[in-house]
This record gives C-alpha cells, sequence and structure tokens, in this order.
C-alpha cells in the first residue's frame, strides 16, 4: 500500500485515538512511530495524536499494525477513547487512599476528566451492550473489593467503607450478586485454595 499524501490545504488533520498512552514517554514512541510511517504529526497528548491528513488518506492497518508493535491500539471512535479515559480513571480513583462515597463517586470522575457528568453517562450509553456508567462503576468497585479481600488483612467491614458503601449490609449484598457468595465466603474459598497447594 502507498503512503499517504501529506499535501492538505490549510494543515487539515485527522485524530486518531489511541489506547495505553499514559505517559510523556508514551507521546514520545507515539510520535515516533507515525513519523516512521510518513505521516506529519501536528500533535500529540495522551489518548490522541493528530495528524496532517484526511482519514481517507490513511493507511489505517499500517497505523494499526505500528502502534499495536509498540504496545498501543488504534481506538475506532472518540466516544470509544472517552469510554477508555474515563475506565482509567475509575480504576484511578477506586485506589485512592481518600473514601469516595457511591453518590459522590460521578462528580469526582466528572472532574477528574473535567467533563460533565451528563456525557459520562452518553458516552456508555452508546456502547455495546449499552452498559451503563454506574453499572460499570459497581462492576468495577466489587472486582476492587475482590482483589482487597485476596490480597489484604483488612476486615470485610473496612473494605466495604473504603470502597465507599454505607453500610455492610449494602455491600455484602451487591458482592453477593456479583461474584455469587458473600465476601467472607469468597475470602474462606481463597484461602482452602491456598491450603490445598
Amino acid at each position: 500500500m502507498s503512503l499517504p499524501s501529506l499535501s492538505l490545504p490549510n494543515d487539515a488533520g485527522c485524530v486518531l485515538y489511541i489506547k495505553h498512552m499514559v505517559c510523556s514517554r508514551g507521546i514520545r514512541v507515539v510520535r515516533r512511530e507515525l513519523e516512521s510511517l510518513g505521516l506529519r504529526v501536528l500533535d500529540v497528548r495522551l489518548g490522541a495524536a493528530t495528524v496532517a491528513s484526511t482519514a481517507g488518506q490513511l493507511d489505517w492497518e499500517r497505523i494499526r499494525h505500528a502502534l499495536a508493535a509498540a504496545g498501543f491500539a488504534l481506538l475506532e471512535s472518540p466516544a470509544q477513547a472517552l469510554v477508555d479515559r474515563v475506565k482509567q480513571a475509575v480504576a484511578g480513583l477506586l485506589r485512592r487512599p481518600v473514601t469516595l462515597r457511591h453518590r459522590e463517586f460521578i462528580p469526582a470522575l466528572a472532574l477528574e476528566l473535567g467533563l460533565d457528568s451528563r456525557r459520562l453517562h452518553a458516552a456508555f450509553a452508546q456502547l455495546p451492550g449499552h452498559e451503563s456508567l454506574i453499572s460499570y462503576i459497581t462492576g468495577q468497585r466489587l472486582a476492587y473489593a475482590q482483589e482487597l479481600l485476596q490480597t489484604s488483612r483488612l476486615d470485610i467491614g473496612r473494605i466495604a467503607r473504603q470502597l465507599g458503601y454505607g453500610s455492610l449490609a449494602h455491600f455484602s449484598g451487591q458482592f453477593r450478586r456479583f461474584a455469587q457468595c458473600s465476601p467472607s465466603a469468597y475470602r474462606q474459598q481463597l484461602e482452602m485454595s491456598v491450603v490445598k497447594q
């Protein structure tokens, strides 16, 4: 396949949304990879790069392959890029030492990303499967609870409080639906599997 033509009037550009760009090193690597393909890079920032070509002029398969070889993934749409940013921010907020109650979480997430909470909800609503932002956050909160039950000696009430639950009963009920067992049974199963090894 031939390289895309880069002579465009008024420096028109195409934005590429890129997953796994999390630091300044990633920005440098993405710039280098795109330039090695003969593209004129106008801007690179976390999660996106702008090149001086139109979408129709780009060899998307070559770009996807070059980025994948460098440990990145080309996202298909701006909405998917936003969802990826949201998912990274959710993971970061859950692991902060400051506890965020359920009702505080989405406003904190919106503030973290500099976006309106309606836009965050709308981005998730457009995904295949139509998982809501709230159900995604709840699932991540409970997956983190599993991690804490496995890797820490914190008591279950402390884990519930750390994850923003107002009561142990609420946490236990959600955990039971998520993991098909209570938090204490989950921890016992883990302990028994370690003993058997």
